[in-house]
């Protein structure tokens, strides 16, 4: 017997969530691995002096983790990017 009270979830209509499922991983594996590497090219950058904003030396650990952040942050963007794709195929493909 079928579930009445069941709520169904942002992604969950008609029992079918393939491209949504897609598209959060891509957002999940798109900011990991924007992060990851701006770290290591941040920490090579670290090595011969510092990480340079607009011309504003920022040395240490401190620029690594500026950069990381910041690439972080890009990397979410692009990653919500590809879910609002998947979702608007995936609402196309379900006719609605």
């Amino acid at each position: 017997m079928p579930d009445k009270g069941r709520r169904k979830g942002i992604l969950d209509a008609n029992g079918f969530r393939g491209w949504g499922i897609a598209g959060w991983k891509i957002l999940r594996t798109s900011t990991i691995l924007f992060a990851a590497l701006a770290f290591l090219a941040s920490f090579a950058a670290m090595t011969n002096g510092g990480v340079t904003f607009n011309g504003v030396l920022v040395e240490g650990w401190k620029g690594v983790w500026y950069t990381t952040g910041i690439a972080a942050v890009a990397g979410a963007i692009f990653g919500c990017i590809w879910l609002l794709l998947f979702k608007a195929i995936g609402s196309i493909s379900k006719g609605k």
